[in-house]
């Protein structure tokens, strides 16, 4: 199937009618004698197979085979959208239930597992900084607005500057999250993310204790621990807002800053 990821992948770099042009030599392709002998179903044994769905590159396209038995069981093949083939397996009515405040986005994985997102408004949160020389300090600290998203039991925490769906996405400036905003619970169990649960994942989040794991790289002035920056910050008599030039973007290993989307997609097929 090399020809068909190559078909695919060039019909994703072209245009509109240049991808009409390229589906249909593809499925020119898939209906070639030598592609359907190699596809042949079986129509003799124990298990009679009249149909056919095929999955072709990164499952936004598929191919149906059938066999026309009143044609001397030929074999054909159609080109189908992912949209149609949802619509096909899924007659079934879903409902989300009723969203928590401030949801932003949802969905459900190839696995099957729905996941959620939640826009945090920028806002004063009282943390836990657990330290190794002044021991646990509870403080008032302004955070930036922060998207907080679940797919079972697992989340993941982003900070933005700003709700475009496009916008680039920042580390949260909290410790105990990894690189590309997973959260580490540590001894804590979260529940799975549902619209129902959600609220209760981000407040365990929140109120554990932040010690030094995964603190680096959250922070201009403070590259080495954000926990420094905070405590500055809990200091201050005024605590409007927190400093949205201080954030650090995510970024790939060549240096390129990700935003939401491709995070979004990153979780669909983790």
């Amino acid at each position: 199937m090399e020809s068909v990821r190559a078909a695919d992948e060039t019909a994703q770099a072209c245009g509109n009618d240049t991808v009409l042009t390229l589906e249909a030599g593809l499925e020119e392709y898939l209906t070639s004698p030598v592609i359907l002998d190699l596809l042949k179903l079986p129509q003799d044994g124990l298990v009679r197979i009249s149909a056919a769905l095929f999955f072709l590159g990164d499952y936004e396209m598929f191919a149906f085979y059938w066999r026309d038995s009143y044609r001397g069981a030929e074999q054909h093949c159609k080109l189908v959208g992912a949209d149609a083939v949802r619509s096909a397996f899924a007659p079934m009515p879903l409902d989300s239930g009723w969203l928590p405040l401030n949801a932003v986005r949802c969905g459900i994985s190839r696995e099957g597992e729905r996941w959620l997102s939640i826009f945090v408004p920028p806002q004063i949160h009282q943390l836990a900084i657990q330290d190794t020389d002044f021991g646990l300090q509870q403080v008032a600290v302004p955070l930036p607005g922060l998207v907080f998203t679940g797919s079972g039991s697992s989340y993941w925490i982003w900070a933005v500057k700003d709700g475009a769906k496009d916008a680039i996405a920042y580390h949260a400036p909290l410790s105990n999250v990894s690189e590309n905003g997973l959260i580490c619970f540590g001894a804590n169990r979260a529940p799975v993310a549902s619209a129902t649960t959600i609220a209760q994942a981000l407040s365990l989040f929140l109120t554990s204790p932040f010690n030094g794991h995964s603190a680096s790289g959250k922070s201009r002035r403070h590259q080495g621990d954000i926990r420094f920056l905070l405590l500055d910050l809990a200091q201050q008599q005024q605590r409007a807002a927190y400093p949205l030039d201080d954030l650090c973007p995510i970024t790939t290993l060549q240096g390129h800053a990700l935003t939401l989307d491709t995070l979004y997609q990153n979780i669909q097929r983790r």
